[in-house]
């Protein structure tokens, strides 16, 4: 890394809000199962793992999720792959995504990355479909942009017990950019299929500018992260893939810590 690009991973650490990582990230996987509808039917299930991993010699952590079943906008059942990378040098910051989605037949339906440049301030994105001309787009990314992928895994080492108001911007799979701030909202004892726990609940807020006036008509978006260190998430309720797409309820089914290779 050269001396103009740790001038401004500095910058980063002191301008903006960012969630703080831990000088050793833990190695952990589990799976989970989403919900939706009344009574709830299950639309999809997936394991996921998590793991210290070096970028440029510097700490990172790396997530993958491997699933399958009905996800927006998708039609027909489907399976997927995902490796997502974040930087965890002093505090978390995306850095590159890639997820391959294939049909029950193993056929690719489609590929999408996500590559953060902080340097530049920028993230490409880009969606690959067989048949059809690549999508590219290019988006600004302020310093204290988070993602969607591994965000659970990320939010959990927010600081619960000393709580302070938290803004940030979030890249989603739409894709959009949005400006949010995150909110306490308590705690909860909250049952799942990996059993009962006392959590932190937490709040997702879209920040609308003047168009604030709208949001009382969005759907929430909530975590919920056990209470008892290390916080790990619990439970998820929200859209699925943004605005406009099923309302899902996530839940942790099972959890394992401290998991060797």
């Amino acid at each position: 890394m050269n001396i103009a690009v740790s001038l401004f991973m500095a910058w980063i650490l002191t301008a903006a809000d960012t969630v703080g990582a831990p000088s050793a990230v833990p190695r952990e996987k589990g799976s989970i199962v989403v919900s939706s509808g009344t009574p709830a039917k299950i639309r999809w299930t997936a394991e996921w793992t998590m793991e210290p991993s070096r970028e440029q010699g510097r700490p990172a952590v790396r997530f993958t999720e491997t699933g399958r079943g009905r996800y927006t906008p998708y039609l027909q059942p489907i399976q997927w792959s995902l490796e997502a990378i974040w930087t965890a040098d002093g505090s978390f910051h995306p850095l590159r995504f890639q997820k391959i989605i294939t049909d029950d037949g193993g056929r690719t339906i489609a590929t999408e990355r996500k590559v953060f440049d902080p340097a530049k301030g920028i993230l490409q994105f880009e969606r690959e479909t067989p048949g059809h001309a690549p999508e590219m787009k290019q988006f600004s990314a302020p310093p204290d942009t988070l993602a969607v992928e591994g965000i659970a895994g990320i939010l959990r080492f927010l600081s619960f017990e000393h709580w302070r108001p938290f803004t940030a911007h979030f890249f989603s799979n739409e894709p959009q950019l949005y400006e949010l701030k995150i909110q306490m909202r308590g705690r909860e004892r909250i049952k799942t299929p990996a059993g009962e726990l006392d959590c932190y609940k937490i709040e997702l807020v879209p920040q609308l500018g003047v168009l604030n006036v709208l949001r009382p008509f969005l759907r929430k978006i909530y975590f919920w992260f056990s209470a008892v260190p290390p916080h790990f998430w619990v439970r998820y309720e929200g859209p699925e893939n943004g605005q406009g797409t099923p309302q899902i309820v996530m839940e942790q089914k099972s959890y394992d810590a401290g998991v060797e290779r």
